[in-house]
């Protein structure tokens, strides 16, 4: 400072030199306006002045005193007082900055230079609720007569939303520029936000304060928050903060949404004049304003107008309309009082309503009265909380779980109360729960649920009824604390197939990542479970622990298989496990007793006798042996299961190699019968060996399976076949039937071929032979043929091609004795059938050959002879059967109105449908003047029946001969009686309806036909009509040489009893009983 208190231009002149070596001050305080520095262990290891030029050199260290930070430094001088180089160093625990500065204290401009490095800092170190950063700052700058001139950068390399407590801005730099530091400009500022957004503009400082405006490009929402939507924003913001008002405004949109917003204060007051936020056809518009008095005050209002929170973020869909109000001031204990109401909305698809008031008071809430309805779920709260003497009542109705939780359905219903303090929270709860579904297919008919107490001590109880009858009741207490659930089991039951039930209360711990149970001691049935430990955490798991006569039903019922499996088995055993991350330990299984029993139509047990299991579990993998011995069956599985680095801790998956062998020997196979049916008898004995190598996802079999004394029986469709045997080897993924062969009658069958393991993948291939082999052995059917061919298997269809030779062959059908009613027809009290499914496809691919050869008789409604002839049998792509050939009858019979007639020819052709070959067949009666007979044509589902003679004589005549055996002539009454029964047969050629009753149809009656017995001079034509259910009335001509006619009347009095009345050529009445038998 210069005389007279101007500014200096000049050093001042040193009269002499000054050194001074370690100096220590231990307390310094620098007071610069209302801000207060201590300095502490001030130390220069050296301070140096010289007059010519004047100069100085020191160099020294001081810490900063602070509370929350204090910090260490040091400092060093040099150069002459008009040109001064400091270096200036601060650390505070693992942030360093470096400053370097060149100093020229007597000119107009005092900073020549600087160059400052800040290291990352975390700016939550300073306080919890700031984000966590890693912020770099590097300014450089430098002076002139002009003026400071410079650039700073702060960029931050740890960035992120908000929500996840990041500091969403990746760099912000920038050009500064100032005269004479009481104005400054900033250019070329940029902001980079986190997600891609940039921030750019430019500003002013000057007396009257700040003017900047800045430009929006490409702002991603979901770069400030996670759970907002990803955006492309872009628009102005303009900031003018002026000494007197402060004024800042702005718009952001991209297609289809819109943000924008305007605050002024002026003094105490901040208006915020406009915000809105509009996307999706819906928006959010509100107005308020805040009072910077003592306390703040503030007032605001939100109008929502079709609002759907899905177009900002990660939010349910809706059209949310409604408005929100609130006022209050903020002091040490704020008080605020809200109001809303929304109406005609919908959210997730669902109507939306709610509407209510709450007055918040400090850390209380006060006269809250809210209730919201969502689709058909309700709830309600009303009360207050906060202290000991608020209490605040709600309830929640929830009839569709399935819509708001995945993988759980059912119905809720809960109520309770809320009371305590924020700290210490007291709740009392009941909720009800009913068609539970929840995952891994667990359903429960209903459930209940009662919890009560505060946070860090409560209890509850949970009774739950399944829909399979059983019952679980479980009553737990503890509390929440420092992150963990402790407690304890006090009471568990279960009441079911396998009732459970708890010895002693059970110690339960439960935290993040962790659980731990104590000493477990529970009865499961007659059995008894003890798990001595158990400890299950992200990283380790250990448990060890026995049971004795532990049902096996328990775990039936736990695979779901009580449908197909009954179990009275009971096991003991015993086990020590450790995971961290490899397997370690022991497991130990024993039959205690019992057995299982498949279910189904005829139950099998499997009788077993012994089951032992011993598995040692190793870093490298599990060593393992079992044992079965049964009534039916013994066997024995032993070998190595090596780890799998990729399976977790258990350390078994699809890439553990195998090494294991396995012997079974099946004393009696019956047991397999059950799948071909109820009337099936199998039997034999069974034996293979396997090796199995690979890995569980890939393994690959090696052994022999070996079969002796086989026998299948099947009487209801006469099969018996006996010593049977089978000689096959496992190689790899496939079976190779070296020889099988069984016997039946006087002959055998026999096959070769390969099988893979998985018939899904096809490829299988057998050749199959059989000699005078006894198909069928049955009193009405028999088969016995010959014949070779292949058999495959291509993953879908079962391919089976041949040919086959019937050596002889029988086949008799039964005419029905008895008549059955149609499928139309419905029996008034019984159930009514369900039509008839439509047939299967057949998925096979079928190309065989039959050969009838000349030994197959026939005894068939009167038919008896041989047939002879040959049929391919074959399907279509679809699976269609179908057949193509031709059999004849050979020396065969018909047996009809008391005569046996000749037939020949007897032909049928099959040209595609099974069930439609076309009909050449002509049945004869045979050594008579006039040879007549019945012939067939056309098909069999449209035949054409007619009858013939050699020689040819009228159709009459034909008729006589045929049922007479004599001409018409020579009838008698009886004879002409018979005839007309025989013509009616023939006339409705097998058509549904006769053709006598086609033609009363057609005339609107119900009745045309001929009456009377003897001889052709008493024959009569009559018409009937009926025209109720109990009247019928008939019209009678003769026909005879004496001319009659007779008009009759029937009246049904019951179903036994009739009334009639007659007139014509003969009037009368009289009454009839009818009776009826087979």
């Amino acid at each position: 400072i210069g005389e007279g208190g101007s500014r200096a231009s000049q050093p001042p002149t040193l009269p002499f030199g000054l050194r001074l070596d370690n100096v220590e001050v231990e307390h310094v305080r620098v007071i610069r306006g209302e801000a207060t520095y201590s300095l502490r262990k001030v130390r220069f290891n050296q301070i140096a002045l010289a007059p010519l030029p004047p100069s100085i050199s020191a160099d020294g260290t001081f810490e900063l005193e602070d509370e929350k930070f204090p910090m260490s430094g040091s400092i060093a001088l040099g150069g002459t007082l008009e040109r001064l180089e400091t270096k200036l160093a601060l650390r505070q625990g693992d942030i360093v900055a470096d400053a370097t500065a060149v100093l020229a204290p007597f000119r107009p401009q005092h900073l020549v230079s600087l160059d400052a490095k800040i290291s990352p800092i975390d700016l939550a170190r300073f306080g919890e609720e700031l984000p966590h950063a890693a912020l770099a700052l590097t300014v450089k700058a430098t002076g002139s007569d002009r003026g400071l001139q410079g650039m700073f950068v702060l960029a931050n390399s740890a960035p992120g939303p908000l929500d996840q407590q990041r500091l969403p801005i990746a760099q912000i730099e920038a050009r500064m520029a100032s005269s004479d530091l009481e104005t400054a400009t900033l250019e070329g500022l940029r902001i980079a936000l986190t997600g891609g957004g940039v921030l750019e503009g430019h500003g002013r400082y000057d007396a009257n304060g700040f003017q900047g405006s800045f430009k929006a490009s490409r702002l991603n929402l979901r770069g400030l928050r996670s759970t907002l939507r990803e955006t492309q924003l872009s628009g102005p913001l303009d900031v003018a903060l002026a000494h007197d008002s402060q004024t800042v405004r702005g718009t952001l949109s991209q297609e289809g949404m819109s943000l924008s917003a305007e605050a002024v204060r002026r003094g105490d007051t901040v208006d915020i004049r406009a915000l809105r936020a509009a996307a999706a056809g819906g928006e959010v518009t509100g107005a308020g304003t805040v009072r910077l008095t003592d306390p703040i005050a503030f007032k605001a209002d939100l109008q929502l107008a079709r609002f759907n929170p899905a177009a900002f973020g990660d939010y349910p869909a809706g059209a949310i309309s409604g408005s929100v109000v609130g006022d209050g001031d903020l002091a040490a204990e704020p008080r605020v009082q809200v109001r809303w109401s929304i109406a005609k909305s919908t959210l997730m698809d669902e109507p939306l309503e709610s509407r209510g008031t709450a007055n918040l008071v400090g850390r209380r809430v006060l006269k809250a009265d809210a209730q919201a309805s969502l689709g058909e779920s309700r709830a309600t709260a009303r009360g207050g909380f906060g202290t000991s003497a608020d209490k605040l009542a709600w309830t929640l109705e929830v009839p569709r779980l399935e819509d708001y939780l995945d993988d759980i359905a059912g119905s809720m219903k809960a109520s309770g109360t809320l009371s305590g303090t924020w700290p210490a929270p007291e709740l009392v709860a009941t909720a009800e729960l009913e068609k539970l579904e929840l995952p891994h297919d667990f359903r429960a008919a209903g459930a209940k649920v009662n919890v009560s107490g505060t946070l860090a001590r409560h209890e509850g109880r949970l009774s739950l009824r399944t829909d399979g009858g059983a019952e679980l009741e479980t009553h737990l207490r503890g509390g929440y604390a420092n992150g963990a659930w402790s407690g304890e089991v006090l009471t568990l039951e279960a009441r079911g197939q396998v009732p459970v039930h708890l010895r002693a209360p059970t110690p339960l711990r439960i935290a993040k990542s962790r659980v731990e149970l104590g000493r477990f001691e529970a009865t499961l049935g007659d059995g008894h479970l003890l798990v001595n430990d158990l400890a299950w955490s992200k990283d380790r798991i250990v448990s060890s622990g026995e049971f004795k006569g532990l049902p096996a039903q328990w775990a039936v019922a736990a695979a779901g298989l009580t449908d197909r499996v009954k179990s009275t088995l009971m096991l003991d055993g015993q086990w020590s496990v450790t995971a961290a991350p490899a397997l370690n330990g022991d497991l130990r299984l024993r039959r205690a007793g019992g057995d299982l029993v498949i279910q189904d139509d005829r139950p099998i047990a499997l009788g077993l006798q012994s089951v032992a299991l011993d598995a040692r579990f190793t870093p490298a993998g599990v060593g393992m042996r079992l044992d079965i011995i049964s009534s039916y069956a013994t066997g024995a599985v032993a070998g190595q299961v090596s780890r799998d680095p990729a399976a977790g801790p258990m350390g078994l998956g699809k890439g553990s190699a195998l090494n294991v062998q396995a012997q079974l020997e099946l004393a009696h196979a019956k047991v397999l019968a059950q799948p071909v049916g109820t009337d099936a008898r199998f039997d034999g004995r069974l034996i293979a060996t396997v090796e199995a190598g690979g890995t569980v996802g890939a393994p690959v079999f090696n052994g022999s399976v070996r079969g002796d004394a086989i026998t299948f029986d099947y009487p209801p469709y006469g099969v018996y076949l006996k010593n049977g045997e089978l000689r096959a080897r496992l190689e790899g993924d496939r079976l190779r039937i070296e020889r099988f062969s069984i016997q039946a009658g006087e002959g055998s069958f026999t096959a070769n071929g390969t099988l893979p393991l998985r018939l899904t993948e096809g490829e299988a291939n057998l050749m199959w032979q059989a000699k005078n082999f006894a198909v069928l052995e049955r009193p009405d059917m028999r088969l016995v043929a010959t014949g070779q061919g292949e058999a495959g298997f291509d993953g879908k269809r079962l391919l089976i091609a041949g040919e086959l030779h019937a050596e002889r062959g029988h086949l008799e059908i039964e005419r029905d004795r008895i008549p059955k009613l149609g499928e139309d027809v419905v029996i008034v009290g019984e159930p009514r059938k369900p039509p008839a499914a439509a047939k299967a496809a057949l998925p096979v691919h079928l190309n065989v050959d039959l050969d009838l050869g000349s030994n197959f008789t026939i005894h068939a409604q009167g038919l008896e002879g041989k047939l002879t002839g040959r049929i391919n049998f074959t399907t279509t792509a679809e699976g269609e059967l179908r057949a193509f050939g031709r059999i004849e009858t050979l020396n065969a019979t018909y047996y009809a109105y008391g005569q046996r007639l000749q037939v020949d020819p007897g032909i049928m052709i099959f040209d595609g449908a099974l069930d439609n070959p076309a009909l050449q067949i002509t049945a004869w009666r045979r050594n008579q003047a006039v040879e007549a007979g019945v012939q067939l044509s056309g098909t069999m589902l449209a035949p054409r029946v007619q009858i013939v003679s050699q020689p040819p004589v009228s159709e009459g005549e034909r008729l006589s001969w045929l049922v007479l055996g004599r001409a018409p002539t020579d009838a008698t009454k009886a004879d002409l009686g018979l005839l007309q029964a025989a013509a009616g047969a023939l006339l409705a050629r097998g058509d549904s309806m006769p053709i006598d009753r086609k033609l009363a149809k057609t005339f609107g009656l119900d009745e045309i036909s001929f009456r009377g017995t003897g001889e052709v001079q008493d024959r009569a034509i009559a018409v009937g009509k009926r025209l109720s259910d109990k009247v019928y009335v008939s019209y009678e001509q003769g026909l005879g040489t004496v001319t009659s006619s007779l008009v009759k009347l029937d009246y049904a009095l019951s179903r036994r009893w009739s009334l009639r009345a007659e007139t014509g050529t003969s009037s009368g009445w009289g009454v009839f009983y009818r009776f009826s038998w087979d």
